[in-house]
């Protein structure tokens, strides 16, 4: 089939609206794993892009080659049909625990709001069940809505907080720690490996021509590197303030209007919107050959079960789930990255 350069950039931004959580998009992740080494981690984010487009097409190519349907398949390929089994369990942990975190989110982000923590947890839970109903088609048209405005307004805050302050850092920043830097780049690309590899192991069966791999890959990597590159290069202007803000973004915005604040607030909401669809979609695919029932059953019914357990608070899921997974994270991403090595070398 022809190659079609919608359906790369439809891919591309699905890529991005799965990296894209509340993580990045508040400042949190940027900041921790670039920012607070100093002026040296700009440079940094160079490897972290590098290391996410190899990864996204590797996934790709494997999904594609072997018509995969759900994330156990490209294990299956990556690690062996013995290792994935173990963990085929792990990153069904892991997308649980993750959305969990994420419809907390959606809870503690109605309580900014003044509204109620239970209004947020259900209306993240219908809006997730809306898009499941459509499947992937629905997966990629939400993205090919909701990103380009999201990017496009995180895009607005650096640029605007540039031109008030100034374009050049004008004295050094010293790094917070004295550890090299480099392999926080490896660091934070793993950290997403398990939720892209729950959501491009599904996409096989509809890329339609090899070329459309490269593109969304590269065109994914390039968007999300800028945009960290241009956050990391501001928040590193408003290093002292960053300890004072639990979402370092607002740290930009400090002097902006309440409605453009609250405009921002809604900014985050659609980025752990986003990564809360990515989750489910990825594990209902991968139970749904488990169980006698279409993806969107399974999915609707999960994310209801994950509904109790926000109680737990979101910062307390944070705390806890997110670093439980990075050694699983970096063994899937050092082995996604040698596998064209070690299967087609």
């Amino acid at each position: 089939m022809r190659f079609q350069l919608w359906h790369s950039l439809k891919i591309s931004m699905t890529i991005i609206g799965t990296m894209i959580g509340a993580g990045f998009a508040s400042g949190r992740e940027i900041w921790e794993f670039f920012g607070s080494y100093g002026d040296g981690s700009s440079s940094i984010i160079l490897l972290s892009t590098f290391l996410t487009f190899t990864s996204t097409v590797v996934i790709l190519k494997i999904s594609w080659k072997y018509k995969t349907q759900h994330y156990s398949e490209v294990l299956n390929q990556v690690i062996g049909a013995r290792m994935s089994r173990v963990f085929d369990y792990l990153v069904m942990l892991f997308l649980l625990t993750s959305t969990l975190v994420m419809v907390a989110g959606s809870g503690a982000t109605f309580q900014q709001w003044n509204s109620s923590y239970t209004l947020g947890v259900l209306v993240m839970v219908a809006a997730v069940l809306l898009i499941l109903l459509f499947d992937l088609k629905g997966l990629m048209s939400m993205n090919s809505v909701l990103i380009p405005v999201m990017v496009s307004v995180l895009i607005f805050v650096c640029l605007q907080f540039l031109q008030n302050s100034g374009w050049f850092l004008t004295t050094d920043h010293p790094k917070t720690t004295s550890l090299p830097v480099w392999p926080s780049a490896i660091t934070y690309t793993a950290f997403n490996t398990m939720s892209l590899l729950a959501v491009l192991s599904t996409m096989g069966r509809q890329i339609r021509h090899p070329a459309e791999i490269w593109v969304s890959g590269g065109v994914s990597s390039l968007c999300l590197g800028m945009l960290a590159f241009l956050y990391n290069y501001s928040l590193l202007r408003v290093d002292s303030l960053v300890s004072q803000y639990e979402i370092p973004l607002f740290a930009l915005v400090r002097d902006y209007s309440p409605i453009w604040v609250l405009s921002i607030s809604l900014v985050l909401w659609m980025a752990i919107y986003t990564t809360a669809v990515s989750n489910v979609y990825g594990l209902s695919h991968r139970l749904s050959e488990l169980l006698p029932f279409p993806p969107w059953v399974i999915g609707g019914t999960v994310i209801l079960l994950l509904v109790p357990l926000t109680r737990l608070g979101f910062a307390t899921l944070v705390n806890y789930l997110y670093p439980l997974f990075g050694v699983i994270n970096l063994f899937i991403l050092t082995m996604v990255l040698l596998y064209p090595i070690m299967k087609e070398g």
